[in-house]
């Protein structure tokens, strides 16, 4: 709980301004820009959540779909290593002798998904990542069969968000929406998409109600 106040608290305080890191990392060399991205993706986001959102759009803007999707990755990868141990040391033990009823069950059925249903989790914008990365800590999962699923998964949902995302120049409500109007093929699969996360999160409820 510590823990937990201390980020939310911290998250208050800081505050990151979106014009003035855009112009911070611009005028970096790419090499610098692309470490002090990562370190900020990082550390930056363990303290101060909203900042990953930030992130992701300078991202786009200042690296492209591409490069930005490369970066977001190695983060996620290793935000999935730190944040699922950080949950298995500290709240697994908790989980085990001191949740019971619904909550405990729940974790049980979670560590009892394949790996298709890990996967569609982390490929589909249905939880976020942090999410999965705590929960699946706080469960009995295998830890590489996790870790397996966020090299595999991750590229698919990063890279739809970075090439819109630079594509619409923004995430505006207005830019993404002219973007779609102009490029009616990528609003077709990006409703796919979409409608995957939604099938998903029903079959996940379904799965476990039984």
């Amino acid at each position: 709980m510590g823990l937990i106040a201390l980020l939310v608290f911290s998250g208050r305080i800081f505050n990151f301004d979106f014009e003035k890191l855009a112009d911070f990392l611009k005028g970096t060399p790419v090499v610098y820009s692309c470490l002090i991205f990562i370190f900020l993706y990082i550390v930056g986001t363990f303290f101060v959540w909203y900042l990953k959102d930030i992130l992701k759009i300078v991202g786009a803007l200042l690296f492209g779909a591409y490069l930005s999707t490369g970066l977001i990755y190695i983060s996620e990868i290793i935000n999935a290593f730190i944040f699922f141990n950080i949950s298995k040391v500290l709240g697994r033990g908790f989980v085990e002798k001191r949740m019971r009823g619904r909550w405990k069950e729940f974790y049980n059925k979670i560590e009892n998904l394949n790996l298709g249903w890990v996967f569609l989790l982390r490929a589909v914008p249905l939880v976020p990542y942090r999410v999965l990365d705590l929960g699946f800590g706080l469960s009995r999962f295998s830890f590489r069969k996790y870790i397996l699923v966020v090299l595999l998964a991750s590229p698919v949902r990063i890279f739809w968000i970075q090439f819109i995302l630079a594509a619409a120049r923004g995430a505006s409500y207005e830019k993404i929406k002219l973007y779609f109007l102009d490029n009616k093929l990528i609003f077709i699969l990006s409703f796919i998409y979409f409608a995957a996360a939604f099938i998903t999160a029903l079959a996940l409820k379904k799965k476990f109600k039984q």
